[in-house]
């Protein structure tokens, strides 16, 4: 089956043998990253962009006038270009002829997959480290005086190098991520600002600061939904791409030695 568009193309340029198109710049103006998407309708943008593609059209012209796409290697690699764009094609017209996962097919796999969409039970915290428990109860005494102090005294004194620059900040973790005995203490303070005795892990003396707290959280179905939905399309896409690998005539004709001597890492 052969298909055809019919949306109408606007030229903007030509370059020897090729023609640019309005709707040439629109698509390099899509593929911007989200943030720039303001640009879009900015005429001092799609000038540069204009440019940029003249630019690339003239060199691609003088790359084949030159034969240079009859190198063996250059032609493979145009060739791979050209199926990762068939297949991105492919994938996105078949996309559009699946139907639409049914309600119950939803329902069905939130069930079956209901810790997927559960959230554990969440801290926020920070954390000086030292060596010595004396040193620890010292620091403690700093904070008692002066609380707010916590990420300079981090800073200052922590040996965890990871995270000493941001005043010990150790982000959101569930349990099941530190150890356990730093877990627990961790896990047990109840209100933001709280902050811990001393505790001892195999990495040395902690003093642990509570900045927030999230309780387990599981979405609803209808809060779900519209990633089910995601995930259902794409089973039944990969589903429709193995069975057209499946069912396809495949012939290796030889085995998988390399062609080529890669270089070996030496020690």
């Amino acid at each position: 089956m052969h298909l055809t568009s019919n949306i109408e193309q606007t030229p903007i340029a030509h370059v020897g043998s090729e023609t640019i198109y309005k709707e040439d710049v629109d698509a390099e103006l899509r593929d911007l990253p989200s943030h720039l998407q303001h640009l879009v309708q900015n005429n001092s943008a799609r000038q540069q962009v204009l440019k940029t593609l003249i630019r690339r059209s003239v060199l691609s012209q003088q790359a084949f006038a030159l034969g240079l796409d009859q190198d063996a290697l250059v032609h493979r690699r145009i060739n791979r270009s050209r199926d990762s764009i068939m297949i991105e094609v492919l994938r996105d017209w078949e996309l559009s002829q699946l139907p639409t996962p049914s309600p119950e097919d939803i329902e069905k796999y939130y069930k079956l997959h209901i810790s997927h969409f559960t959230t554990p039970e969440q801290i926020h915290a920070r954390h000086i480290l030292v060596r010595q428990k004396s040193e620890a109860l010292d620091i403690l005494k700093e904070l008692k005086r002066h609380k707010d102090d916590f990420a300079s005294l981090a800073a200052h004194h922590s040996i965890d190098d990871s995270n000493k620059s941001r005043g010990g900040d150790l982000n959101w973790f569930p349990h099941g991520i530190m150890v356990p005995s730093f877990e627990k203490v961790a896990f047990a303070l109840k209100n933001t600002g709280d902050i811990s005795k001393p505790v001892k892990t195999q990495y040395g003396w902690h003093i642990i600061e509570l900045l927030g707290k999230r309780p387990a959280y599981k979405q609803t179905l209808e809060e779900a939904k519209e990633e089910i939905l995601q995930i259902l399309r794409q089973q039944a896409l990969d589903s429709w791409m193995d069975t057209l690998v499946k069912d396809s005539q495949i012939t290796i004709i030889d085995n998988l030695e390399p062609t080529l001597q890669l270089p070996i890492n030496q020690p």
